[in-house]
């Protein structure tokens, strides 16, 4: 089995990232507290996080984002483009992404064509 350099960060991270949302109903100022050091974390081990875990935590208060619960979403219609916004109810900070019919808006990683092996 092939070691990853910051293995155990990475396994911290899911940890807080699992622990924060399953507490983000109840106790917002903790999933914040959570989400503030998941974010130090990858910060100090200089990691990188997965998009998904990125898009879902707050940019002000740390909160993880989640619908009808800590946040609120919203679609949008600019031009050609859609926009899915995403308002905090703790801080009322706004997120918002582009979702356009025509142009392919994901991340890299979540593309068909960055997968180079499958392994079983």
């Amino acid at each position: 089995m092939k070691k990853v350099q910051g293995y155990d960060s990475f396994q911290r991270i899911n940890y807080l990232y699992q622990a924060s949302k399953c507490i983000a109903e109840k106790h917002p100022e903790l999933s914040s507290y959570y989400g503030n050091l998941i974010v130090n974390l990858a910060k100090k081990n200089v990691l990188k996080m997965h998009p998904e875990i990125k898009r879902q935590i707050c940019r002000k208060c740390r909160c993880i984002l989640m619908n009808d619960s800590t946040a609120i979403i919203k679609m949008k219609n600019k031009r050609q483009s859609n926009i899915i916004e995403w308002t905090c109810k703790t801080c009322s900070t706004k997120k918002s992404y582009p979702i356009a019919k025509k142009k392919d808006h994901r991340v890299w990683v979540e593309k068909p064509e960055a997968v180079v092996e499958v392994i079983n």
